[in-house]
């Protein structure tokens, strides 16, 4: 993350950043070699090139559902290598079963995969080197400092989840504890991590077409049931510990790292047992990123959760980010808009996807894209399917450069139909390149 008091570098500059990230890319990811070729691009000169090259973030599932369900992880192996920039075709995936396995035989081999929860239908699956681990790492502490919240040894910190037992989300996890607790800090929960995260998500996306369809057996639902029900008793026992973990130091400053639905039930729990707002009275800090996952909750549900926790705009550090992105927009805590580093270069695109949007009184509107020119396990370039506005002057705040407004949202929740115009072609691309 570069420093704030630096001017927003000139779009020259830009473009020969890019330029020459994408002529190292396009020697190594096979994928986007082959659209620099259709699309008759060598080098980068304009903005509008770069939009010819942005992989749809649809690209990271466009495997063959077939090829999970019959398990044939030699082809997700050469899926996940028309993607890469190292080679994945000779991990041996020999003793693979599911899922969690064959991410398992990736990252012995120094593939370290990050993955949606394809809650929606298809996970998504996308290769990280130990590179790009550390950069997301670093990007973190950089945020925090940046907020005021420097590295210090002196909270309480509670993970609150969600729990996935992906290698990543456990590595920010324990950096954040590492970086940040004190000597006598409030003890983990001790509870084993959910098995099989992958496994049971694609057995949810399975379970919701088995049902919407009507093929769905009655002992498969009631089994299924069963299984969620479990892992949601896990997490509440979790919380539950916290809880009481918060009771005992209600005037200890506490660090929380969460997603709100999860910090949402923490807070009802509290109430549950008597906490009121103005009871915690320790200078306590959160880190967020991402949305509801889907979860309904009321209106105000963040206001209720800063209040009750004893949570101050200057001790949030909540960001815009991605799983596609190595780098976070930090959310101004005098403003409340998300700061680009350099490190991203920020498009908005039509709806469609397939030309830059029209700028309007210093504003621009439209499909967020990003290049983040520190991905190095892919080609950093992706659409999104975020709506966005975008202002392109200083923040008020006075640190310079472009901020995205905090009315983001998806374009699937808007019930329109969320299509990226190259989204087909970049699926043929794969699919030629798997074999099937």
């Amino acid at each position: 993350m570069t420093e704030a008091t630096t001017e927003a570098a000139p779009l020259e500059d830009t473009l020969g950043r890019v330029d020459t990230y994408f002529r190292r890319r396009r020697a190594q990811v096979p994928v986007l070699a082959q659209r620099a070729q259709d699309q008759g691009i060598t080098e980068i000169r304009s903005r509008e090139d770069i939009v010819s090259l942005l992989f749809p973030h649809t690209t990271y599932k466009s495997y063959p559902e077939s090829l999970i369900s019959k398990g044939k992880w030699e082809q997700m192996n050469r899926w996940l290598g028309s993607l890469s920039t190292r080679r994945v075709d000779d991990v041996d995936v020999s003793g693979v079963t599911d899922v969690d396995g064959w991410i398992a035989a990736l990252e012995s081999a120094g593939h370290m995969v990050s993955s949606s929860s394809g809650t929606s239908g298809k996970g998504s699956f996308l290769n990280k080197s130990q590179r790009d681990i550390a950069v997301n790492k670093q990007n973190l502490l950089d945020c925090f400092t940046a907020l005021g919240l420097p590295p210090e040894k002196r909270w309480h910190v509670i993970p609150v989840g969600p729990e996935t037992g992906q290698t990543q989300h456990v590595g920010v996890r324990d950096l954040i504890i590492e970086s940040f607790s004190r000597p006598d800090a409030l003890p983990m929960y001790d509870g084993a991590p959910p098995e099989g995260f992958h496994r049971y998500m694609a057995k949810l996306s399975a379970m919701r077409r088995a049902m919407a369809d009507g093929t769905a057996a009655p002992d498969d639902i009631a089994a299924f049931e069963a299984e969620a029900a479990g892992r949601a008793a896990e997490q509440d026992r979790r919380l539950h510990h916290f809880a009481d973990q918060i009771l005992a130091r209600r005037s200890e400053d506490i660090l929380f790292s969460a997603q709100f639905p999860q910090l949402f039930r923490l807070c009802e729990i509290l109430r549950e047992k008597g906490v009121s707002d103005g009871d915690l009275t320790g200078l306590n800090a959160l880190t967020s990123g991402g949305g509801l996952k889907g979860t309904n909750l009321p209106a105000e549900y963040q206001e209720q959760i800063y209040r009750l926790l004893n949570i101050t705009p200057e001790r949030f550090l909540h960001y815009y980010s991605m799983q596609e992105l190595n780098n976070r927009m930090f959310k101004c805590p005098e403003e409340g808009r998300y700061h680009v580093p350099d490190e991203i270069v920020l498009l908005v695109l039509n709806k469609d996807g397939d030309a830059l949007a029209e700028e309007s009184d210093g504003q621009v509107e439209g499909r967020a894209a990003f290049v983040d020119t520190t991905v190095d396990g892919r080609w950093g370039g992706t659409i999104s399917g975020d709506k966005i506005t975008v202002d392109l002057g200083r923040c008020p705040c006075g640190r310079p450069g472009e901020t995205v407004m905090p009315n983001i949202v998806r374009y699937s929740d808007l019930g329109d139909d969320d299509k990226i115009t190259c989204a087909g072609t970049m699926d043929a691309y794969v699919r030629g390149l798997v074999g099937e």
